[in-house]
């Protein structure tokens, strides 16, 4: 860091312009889905209704994601794939528990 301070390292970074509270809405509303889906489909005991499900709700976490909190790509998928490993889990307390 010549002459430069911390400041202007940081202002420079795209990881500091993240917006969090974005961030921190899409994982709550991708977990949320997530353990809504398993609940309202614990009676199906075949996992392709709530793979099916899931994946229809990708789209719109996809969209809102992207054009209503204008996160980027990578964030949007990255919560999306969280949401699913909270479904996984979730499913198997319903499935097999």
């Amino acid at each position: 860091m010549k002459n430069g301070s911390l400041d202007e390292v940081l202002v420079k970074n795209p990881i500091a312009h993240i917006n969090t509270e974005c961030l921190l809405l899409l994982i709550f509303a991708a977990v949320g889905a997530g353990y809504l889906l398993t609940w309202l489909l614990k009676d199906k005991y075949n996992a392709r209704y709530l793979v099916r499900a899931y994946l229809l709700y990708g789209m719109i976490h996809l969209l809102v994601g992207l054009f209503v909190f204008k996160a980027a790509l990578v964030l949007v998928i990255g919560s999306y794939l969280l949401g699913s490993v909270f479904t996984l889990f979730r499913s198997n307390h319903y499935f097999y528990g």
